[in-house]
């Protein structure tokens, strides 16, 4: 039986293609991730084989080929600066080109509640409507 939650209220629906797609997005979620944990399997192997193989060297990237079959394994780093000052007394007068500073305007919470409402608002800001989040709820 189909039913909709809204808040604490719960209450029955008759919409049999919504059931449908409900059934149907649960099983193919369950899906994907059994294939997901199976291909996190597949990777750690091809990339415990990359590393061995192109050992400490400057090439970063392989390619594995069997036959038409061909999977690409790329390794890097992500590097963040941590400690801003001793990073600047290790640089000195290098700092400034080896470090780019970039500052980031996110509103907050209630400006963005404002937003939707003021359009005098949206002038000033981007507001686009995010596609819906849809999920399986255990």
């Amino acid at each position: 039986m189909l039913t909709v939650k809204i808040g604490k209220d719960e209450s029955p629906l008759e919409n049999k293609a919504v059931q449908i797609a409900v059934l149907g997005f649960a099983e193919t979620k369950s899906e994907i991730d059994a294939l997901n944990e199976k291909l996190k399997g597949y990777k750690a192997t091809m990339a415990d084989a990359g590393r061995d193989i192109l050992g400490s060297g400057d090439t970063q990237t392989l390619t594995f080929c069997v036959d038409d079959d061909k999977v690409k394994v790329s390794f890097g780093y992500d590097i963040k600066v941590k400690d801003v000052d001793a990073l600047k007394e290790l640089l000195g007068e290098r700092f400034d080109d080896l470090v780019t500073v970039k500052t980031d305007y996110k509103p907050d919470t209630k400006l963005k509640e404002m937003a939707l409402d003021d359009d005098g608002l949206k002038t000033c800001l981007s507001v686009k409507e995010k596609a819906p989040a849809v999920a399986v709820v255990k």
